[in-house]
């Protein structure tokens, strides 16, 4: 066959991906024939078809040039170690390359090297994206989106289905979600968007080429007549121009996500990981186990500016820092770019490159206002513009300010913890509100106490500090309430745990006191006859309610205003990730429909 009959005989899907020229004018032959050889590093033969830079007409008269690369290559099994003869993999890879003078279209299939060449391009813009297929009735079917929401512990993403999402769903609180792709529908068509990559899928069957050049036409024609519109996905968080804002960024935290990564190891898409050591004139190739080390990066990490460098304070590597490029923000590490990920397809990356190039981090500043995740800067004047309805949660109590410990002493004849510690306050404080109250401390704990009544299920967590201000010790008590928010509405395998520690006198430092796990009420039995029945009730509150010495309501306020004034104080960086983690939670009990409350002092 020729050229034109193999061409004639391709037949893709409405599918790619678009992006937009920093300047416009035509790819050169040399380009395009460099990135075909960096893609095809790994084909078997010959390649089976390469056109490059192909003059077109389409049907309105446009002219572009396209381009088209198909080859064969070989691939182990993956259920094999070592590549036996005859027992390899034959697969085809494509790539096609349309381009416009302003806009490029790419669409390819086991194609993976080219992410140089992709990176001087930019993506669509998130408003551009999600526009151009809005009309007043389109119907917004599917949508799935990343939370900004910077504690370790919150929901990392959600996914929605519907047969019209802008009828059942709320747009409160999506500002704190950042879309990621969505279906939507106009009549008979169906289009799919994804947000973060530029990538748009018409659903629909295979066309041939010369049709897939004419949507691809079609399709730029929507994008270069946008007009912005606000419709039902502008209620979610929106980008503005980083370059503009990178100059006055001073980063002070980051949130490492690892859960793409997981995903991989659960898919089994990773093969082995190992550190690439060079010894003498030898390359040396040494496996390790990822995972504890991954583990070691699940928590919000404090960010140094120590001469002009963001270093990343973590207990691994010491070198490894944040780099702000003039287009995005990246991490840096030497040591950390010699511990490798090699995937199933025999492809293998330096972990670094794998976070850097799937956006896996959130990143916040000393403005509160800005956020940076998924390759993009938010501005949020929320967190400072609310904050009367902030600190409407913390309730000031006098008596927090004489605790000693966070749960006294421990004598084997002590029937109730010592009033000057943050157990002793609450049960004094609180005990008398409930039917049941459980001190539930230690052991696969859903909270330190938990109250129950006709009308609540209450969990209380309690921590004693001697620090003023502590970002990492609210992290801590942060990250304990929202791990538990599930807790409040127990499955039917909890119990048996339960029933069985609820039924034990309370220990502690070795020493067994008279202190009953069931503070107010009768059995364990009973007690969890009690939770079972209300936790039914369609009108049960659920709360959360956090208790601790280490902040003080008009301190902190002091230094909220301070921060939203612009003025500087010494404690600024914990107080904006303080705020932070006050929004996380705020956030995350509003979509668990859980009241929250921090009780503090005055």
């Amino acid at each position: 066959m020729t050229a034109s009959q193999l061409l004639d005989n391709i037949i893709l899907h409405e599918n790619a991906y678009f992006y937009i020229k920093e300047t416009s004018g035509f790819l050169s032959k040399r380009i395009i024939k460099e990135t075909f050889s960096e893609a095809a590093t790994d084909k078997h033969g010959r390649s089976l078809l390469e056109i490059v830079k192909e003059k077109k007409t389409l049907s309105n008269g446009i002219e572009i040039f396209y381009s088209i690369l198909v080859f064969k290559y070989i691939k182990k099994p993956s259920f094999t170690e070592e590549l036996i003869i005859n027992w390899e993999e034959v697969k085809l890879a494509y790539m096609c390359i349309v381009d416009f003078e302003e806009h490029l279209v790419v669409t390819r299939r086991n194609i993976s090297k080219i992410s140089d060449f992709l990176k001087t391009f930019e993506v669509l813009d998130y408003n551009v994206i999600t526009s151009i297929y809005s009309q007043d009735n389109t119907s917004f079917e599917k949508l799935s989106m990343d939370n900004m929401n910077i504690s370790d512990r919150a929901i990392r993403q959600k996914s929605l289905e519907s047969p019209d999402l802008k009828e059942n769903v709320s747009s409160f609180g999506l500002q704190g979600y950042i879309l990621n792709t969505v279906r939507v529908s106009n009549d008979e068509e169906k289009i799919a968007l994804s947000v973060n990559s530029s990538r748009i899928n018409q659903l629909g069957p295979k066309n041939t080429f010369n049709a897939f050049l004419n949507w691809c036409n079609k399709t730029v024609e929507k994008i270069k007549n946008y007009v912005p519109k606000t419709n039902f996905l502008s209620s979610f968080a929106t980008s503005i121009d980083y370059s503009k804002h990178k100059d006055d960024l001073t980063p002070t935290s980051i949130l490492i996500i690892l859960s793409k990564i997981y995903k991989e190891f659960e898919e089994n898409k990773i093969k082995r990981c190992f550190f690439r050591i060079k010894k003498r004139n030898e390359i040396l190739e040494r496996e390790i186990n990822l995972i504890p080390i991954l583990k070691q990066f699940e928590y919000l990490l404090e960010i140094e500016d120590i001469e002009d460098v963001y270093k990343i304070k973590n207990n691994v590597v010491n070198d490894l820092s944040l780099f702000l490029n003039n287009k995005s923000i990246t991490l840096r590490s030497k040591k950390l770019s010699k511990l490798f990920i090699e995937y199933e397809t025999d492809l293998c990356y330096p972990i670094l490159s794998v976070i850097n190039w799937t956006r896996s981090y959130i990143i916040t500043f000393d403005n509160p206002e800005f956020i940076y995740c998924n390759r993009k800067l938010f501005k949020d004047s929320r967190l400072l513009g609310n904050l009367d309805s902030v600190l409407k949660i913390f309730k000031e109590d006098p008596e927090l300010e004489n605790v000693t410990s966070e749960k006294g002493k421990f004598q084997v004849n002590l029937t109730n913890f010592e009033t000057n510690s943050v157990f002793g306050f609450v049960e004094n404080t609180f005990k008398a509100n409930y039917e049941y109250f459980i001190c539930d401390d230690l052991s696969k704990e859903w909270a330190d106490h938990i109250g129950l009544n006709e009308d609540s299920i209450a969990f209380y967590h309690s921590k004693y500090k001697n620090s003023n201000f502590s970002a990492s010790d609210f992290q801590d008590i942060i990250g304990q309430a929202l791990k538990n928010l599930g807790n409040l509405s127990p499955s039917d395998d909890q119990w048996e745990i339960k029933e069985r520690l609820w039924s034990n006198l309370y220990k502690n430092d070795f020493v067994e006191t008279q202190i009953s796990r069931i503070r107010t009420g009768q059995s364990s039995n009973q007690t969890i006859s009690y939770f079972k029945t209300i936790k039914g009730y369609p009108n049960i509150k659920k709360q959360v309610h956090i208790v601790i010495n280490f902040i003080s309501k008009s301190a902190l306020e002091d230094r909220l205003h301070k921060l939203k004034n612009g003025e500087s104080f010494q404690e600024r960086n914990e107080v904006i990730q303080i705020l932070w983690f006050i929004s996380s939670l705020i956030s995350s009990c509003f979509e668990a429909n859980t009241e929250v409350y921090i009780h503090c002092k005055p």
